[in-house]
């Protein structure tokens, strides 16, 4: 029997809401639930990151995220309510992206945006919606649905079930996954603000470090609204109900304002909304069980520094989205092929979960640790080094590449023929801009692609034509040289913008057909 459709998506937040998007436009049918009522009004992200507007281009939606959001200008570091550095960010990673900025746009507002796109093809959020369980059948997935507005339960048949339900994920309980890792003392607070002042709401980032805690304020326009995220002194010892499902109702804004007051001089002329939360650092032992997948939050969790929770888990959803289109639509695909297809997924985004979780948790405890080298670090090497680094063009474009996860790399993945050189296989594309445009402008279809950066030989265009794979050529210049890529050198690019192998000299179509054959893929 027919799956009613062919991937179940559990969660309707922008892991859930990318994925879906990603699979319908590759011809895939989906249903997705979530549990809420409505879209959220609350939200802890605020930072898009350059590879994510990079990846939505794809899709022609970075241009409708960027009319939501704000470009930082700057961020400065203040210690015991001193300024000591003003960091420019508007053009921090000039030359690696076309997005070269800090990019802040609320979490509800984005996903606002992504589900608006979603129903203008017909897709639907079935909210007020849960999963109670699913069985997997080997060659489909059969799950219990409990719908709350009438207090009834159906089924529903899918080719795949994907959670992307969050860190309480249903769908990584049903799997059996273990979610390794610790709960951070600290507590946290976060309220969307609305303030006036030149100091403080001048429409720049601002991180206060103090002996006992920091603050970051982060605007989203130049009208004084913000968020304003921090750590409060006062925790479970001080209030044993912290730790109920209601927690956030026991300390009020009011509570914290003391602290906040002694802090920073911050005229706040409306609160709009408080929270209180704990952060985690956590990561599933399995991203993938048969038919079932994890994404985003219900995979891995880690501390908000740097911004990269809900970045990381959109680039989940990317790059299975591809892989899960690939083997629904590919039915000459050997069942091995579509196996070692979608095990590609957990190999390549567990590793780089697990670089995000351990850098996050190292900043995290920079920023709160109370011992004689967190003192150090926060009152004299963070304000004094960090600026100085930033003087310097190869630390900028580090500090940006490792930040707007355009470092994020699968080399070594089952899917990257070997290589070595500066760009290799599993990496990025580079982007380039010259005078006939940028490379990437021809990333904007979701398939599999060849870039040669000069000429091309005698067979390469007969190959493509028989192989169905798109072939672009791309006038030489010594920009491409710049940035390490070859001159005449076959690059094959996956449907996710990644080098799936780099192929040079004579005898290129055998190579690539050996590395597609392998695959499954012709």
């Amino acid at each position: 029997m027919k799956p009613q459709t062919e991937v179940l998506i559990i969660g309707a937040g922008p892991t859930g809401l990318v994925l879906a998007l990603w699979l319908q436009h590759q011809g895939v049918t989906v249903h997705i639930v979530d549990k809420a009522t409505a879209p959220a009004s609350k939200s802890r992200a605020i930072v898009v990151h350059a590879r994510i507007i990079e990846l939505y281009r794809q899709l022609g939606i970075s241009d409708d995220l960027l009319a939501l959001g704000y470009k930082l200008p700057a961020t400065n570091l203040w210690v015991h309510g001193q300024c000591k550095a003003r960091i420019a960010l508007q053009d921090f990673g000039c030359e690696l992206t076309p997005y070269p900025f800090m990019f802040t746009v609320p979490q509800d507002e984005h996903e606002k945006m992504l589900e608006k796109r979603l129903n203008s093809v017909g897709v639907y959020v079935q909210r007020r919606t849960t999963l109670q369980g699913f069985v997997d059948h080997g060659s489909s997935i059969t799950a219990t649905l409990f719908h709350e507005a009438d207090g009834t339960s159906s089924t529903h048949e899918a080719s795949y079930i994907v959670g992307c339900d969050g860190a309480h994920s249903a769908v990584r309980h049903a799997i059996g996954a273990t979610y390794e890792g610790e709960t951070y003392k600290p507590l946290f607070y976060i309220a969307d603000i609305e303030g006036e002042g030149d100091r403080l709401f001048n429409g720049e980032g601002n991180l206060m470090i103090t002996n006992q805690s920091f603050n970051l304020i982060v605007p989203y326009d130049t009208a004084g609204h913000a968020r304003l995220v921090g750590i409060t002194s006062l925790g479970a010892e001080d209030n044993p109900t912290l730790d109920s499902p209601d927690h956030d109702h026991q300390i009020t804004f009011e509570d914290v304002r003391p602290q906040l007051m002694e802090t920073m001089d911050i005229n706040i002329k409306k609160l709009n909304w408080f929270s209180t939360y704990r952060s985690h650092h956590r990561i599933a032992d399995k991203f993938r069980s048969g038919r079932a997948f994890l994404v985003g939050d219900a995979a891995h969790i880690h501390s908000p520094v740097g911004g990269q929770g809900m970045n990381t888990g959109i680039m989940d959803s990317i790059n299975l989205a591809w892989k899960l289109a690939t083997v629904l639509k590919q039915t000459e695909m050997s069942e091995e092929a579509k196996h070692q297809l979608l095990e590609s997924y957990e190999s390549e985004r567990r590793s780089f979960a697990l670089t995000i979780v351990k850098s996050t948790d190292t900043g995290f405890t920079t920023l709160t640790s109370q011992g004689t080298l967190g003192y150090i670090l926060r009152n004299w090497l963070i304000p004094f080094i960090i600026p100085l680094a930033v003087k310097f063009e190869f630390a900028r474009k580090r500090i940006f590449r490792g930040a707007s996860q355009l470092i994020c790399n699968y080399r070594g993945s089952s899917l990257s023929q070997p290589n070595t050189g500066e760009i290799q296989s599993g990496d990025r594309l580079p982007w380039v801009e010259t005078d006939q445009g940028d490379n990437f402008s021809t990333l904007q279809d979701l398939c599999w692609q060849l870039h040669v950066y000069g000429e091309p030989g005698p067979e390469l265009g007969r190959w493509a034509e028989k192989s169905r794979v798109k072939l672009f050529v791309l006038q030489w210049s010594d920009q491409f040289a710049k940035v390490g890529l070859i001159q005449d050198a076959v690059y094959l690019l996956r449907p996710d913008q990644y080098i799936g192998g780099i192929f040079e000299g004579e005898a290129v179509e055998p190579r690539l057909n050996e590395y597609l054959s392998g695959l499954g893929l012709i």
